[in-house]
């Protein structure tokens, strides 16, 4: 993939949408990173929560449930994108190919993946992601990371790590570890922690 410098996906927690200072507390982690074209995605947060529960109560099955989680990935991104207003929305991969290749840093980009995941990540030559509870946006930025050859994937969050990310579904989703087996680096970020750090 052709590309104008180093690019770093982030994926913003949806439980960080609960956060009040979300939006300063992500442009100043943003500002004390190295220089790199950065690439947001939303997380579904209270989104995918009510899908979730409606599966419980109405079972819906996951299939049915993956698409309406993957349908509100578009709210949450426009969210993402009307909070932090300074960023530019982009919905479809061939946008951000050409985005990350233009010569100006036009800064940073909301990427809602739902037509990555219809029409792109299916094509893809790594088998395509479960469409089960296993997979949230985590595995989605992780693919994504892959695909777009990140230099590295952020995952902001609201709590600190385990000490053993692949013992964990309550941090990152089950097929994280898979997923981001290929992606170069990976770290993972408490931002609301960060942000008291720098205040």
């Amino acid at each position: 993939m052709t590309k104008n410098g180093p690019v770093r996906v982030v994926k913003v927690g949806g439980s960080l949408f609960d956060f009040p200072e979300l939006a300063p507390a992500l442009r100043v982690w943003l500002s004390a990173q190295s220089n790199a074209r950065n690439v947001l995605l939303a997380g579904g947060g209270a989104f995918a929560d009510v899908i979730r529960g409606a599966d419980q109560r109405f079972t819906l099955g996951e299939e049915t449930s993956h698409w309406l989680c993957i349908e509100a990935l578009r709210v949450t991104a426009r969210l993402l994108a009307a909070i932090v207003p300074e960023t530019r929305l982009i919905t479809t991969l061939s946008q951000l190919r050409t985005a990350l290749a233009e010569e100006n840093d036009a800064g940073p980009i909301v990427y809602c993946p739902e037509s990555f995941m219809r029409e792109a990540e299916p094509a893809l030559d790594a088998p395509p992601l479960p469409h089960a509870w296993s997979v949230t946006t985590d595995s989605i930025a992780a693919r994504l990371a892959e695909t777009i050859e990140a230099d590295e994937l952020v995952l902001l969050k609201s709590s600190d790590s385990p000490a053993n990310i692949e013992d964990t579904g309550r941090y990152v989703d089950e097929y994280f570890p898979t997923a981001a087996r290929n992606v170069r680096k990976v770290r993972f970020v408490n931002l609301k922690a960060s942000a008291l750090n720098s205040a």
